[in-house]
């Protein structure tokens, strides 16, 4: 029986665990693969579209743009050495569906490049026509061993992913307010909104509770999928305060091009909801 193995990594310790097929959950330590592991951390990618019908995005086909579409991915072994490893593949999904091989070779590097939404879906049975917003590609870096067996890098190490989404441009600067729940608020001055990866951004600071304190405001992430802003949940981090932020109302891009984004901050004393609006400048 073939073994199925999860390289995962822990600080500066390398862990190897190793299960059989028909019980993932039945790990054991192993020491075979020479304390091998990759990075896909260089890739870049993204899939963007306008939807036929705003209104029913689960259901709508969507309209592809080439120059909306692209695909950089870029496995690189990061450390250890190929004594026994046997080849590597990389292969795609999609939505966590049947796996397809994108590439493979007796080393690394191994890089893929898409250009055009019809390489994206090739091989996986679906056609442009069928993918919705929210679809997702992930491409994986998989190991056989000379000896047979087959590993599977851990997601932070050996996968990347691209979501398909509207086109978003929000990038720019913004004069910003944020009032809190109980009604206070604070004129945050103009601040730029950063593009993380397509869809995804950075907000320089978040409500006004950190003004006049020694710990820097720094700032949120947050999403735009089809002009419906969300905060996924995330630690502030913000030097001496470890607090949370916590998801709000869904906000919006508004027709002229403001933003209302609403999130809520974790504290001792309690919970607290904001809603940041942003004036594009």
């Amino acid at each position: 029986m073939k073994k199925l193995n999860y390289l995962l990594t822990m600080f500066f310790a390398l862990t190897l665990f190793v299960g059989c097929d028909t019980d993932p959950d039945n790990n054991a330590p192993a020491a075979d693969e020479g304390g091998l592991t990759v990075y896909v951390g260089d890739s870049s990618g993204k899939v963007l579209g306008t939807p036929l019908d705003a209104n029913d995005l689960e259901n709508t086909e969507i309209a592809f743009n080439d120059a909306d579409v692209e695909l950089d991915f870029a496995s690189r072994l990061s450390l250890g050495n190929y004594a026994n490893a046997s080849s590597f593949e990389v292969v795609k999904t999609l939505n966590g569906g049947n796996e397809v091989i994108v590439g493979q070779g007796a080393t690394l590097p191994i890089d893929i490049v898409y250009s055009t939404i019809d390489e994206y879906v090739s091989g996986l049975g679906v056609a442009a026509s069928d993918l919705r917003i929210g679809d997702v590609f992930t491409f994986k870096v998989k190991l056989y061993q000379a000896d047979g067996d087959l590993y599977y890098f851990a997601p932070n190490m050996g996968e990347f992913s691209v979501t398909v989404n509207c086109a978003s441009n929000l990038v720019g600067m913004y004069q910003v307010t944020a009032t809190r729940d109980d009604g206070a608020s604070w004129n945050q001055g103009i601040e730029p909104i950063i593009e993380i990866s397509p869809g995804y951004y950075k907000a320089k600071t978040t409500g006004g509770w950190a003004f006049g304190t020694i710990a820097p405001d720094q700032g949120y992430n947050f999403n735009d999928v089809c002009s419906t802003l969300t905060v996924p949940p995330q630690d502030l981090a913000q030097g001496y305060y470890s607090n949370d932020v916590t998801p709000g109302d869904p906000g919006a891009v508004l027709p002229n091009g403001d933003l209302v984004i609403n999130y809520g901050i974790s504290f001792s004393s309690g919970d607290r909801t904001y809603q940041n609006v942003y004036v594009k400048q």
